[in-house]
């Protein structure tokens, strides 16, 4: 059996703030602030008052749907997520809607990316768990720029090595490293080594 690397998309793999800024901008004249690392709450009209919490998730999903392809990689992931493809099994789950997972798989293959993608909905604990119970891993790595997500993968799967990365420089100083996340690397190129030798033992 070999090792496995679970790892999210968004301001991981791919930016994702700035393509959802420009859309936002071009398609609704809407901004988006980045005084916290929240989405929802910070979009504001021209007038600067806050679009409304019901009004988030349409917003979100229409980028998705019309959007996806604006996103750009993270310097060095593709050639990372290629160097551990020799060595491991690798797995993007990433909280999308099912109908679009199909769409992130061809634009991640795109760019050069050609992995399993599954679509999640809430904390990733349970969803690591089974991936690991299913991939019968020797070990599993998971990556992921939310602190919530390695909470809940520490408390079902404690034995899973947790990296939390932050890809987007202008959101790093937002997310306070993860108190259940093993280590904090914001780069593929250092995150390499760092996943390689544990992988390796």
């Amino acid at each position: 059996m070999r090792p496995l690397l679970i790892c999210d998309c968004d301001e991981v793999l791919l930016h994702f703030v700035g393509p959802f800024q420009d859309y936002l901008r071009d398609t609704h004249e809407l901004s988006l602030g980045l005084d916290t690392f929240a989405l929802s709450g910070n979009i504001r009209r021209a007038d600067g008052s806050t679009v409304e919490q019901a009004d988030f998730m349409p917003l979100l999903n229409g980028f998705f749907d019309t959007h996806m392809t604006t996103q750009t990689p993270a310097s060095g992931a593709a050639n990372a997520l290629a160097r551990i493809a020799e060595v491991a099994d690798i797995v993007i789950l990433t909280n999308i809607a099912d109908h679009h997972a199909a769409v992130r798989t061809s634009e991640l293959a795109r760019l050069g990316m050609p992995y399993r993608v599954i679509g999640n909905s809430g904390p990733k604990g349970v969803p690591v768990a089974a991936l690991v119970e299913s991939f019968m891993a020797t070990r599993s790595v998971f990556v992921d720029d939310l602190p919530h997500h390695h909470s809940s993968v520490r408390k079902h799967v404690p034995e899973v090595h947790r990296l939390h990365m932050v890809a987007d420089p202008r959101l790093r100083d937002l997310i306070p490293q993860a108190n259940d996340a093993d280590a904090r690397i914001d780069d593929w190129d250092t995150a390499l080594p760092h996943i390689l030798n544990f992988m390796e033992g």
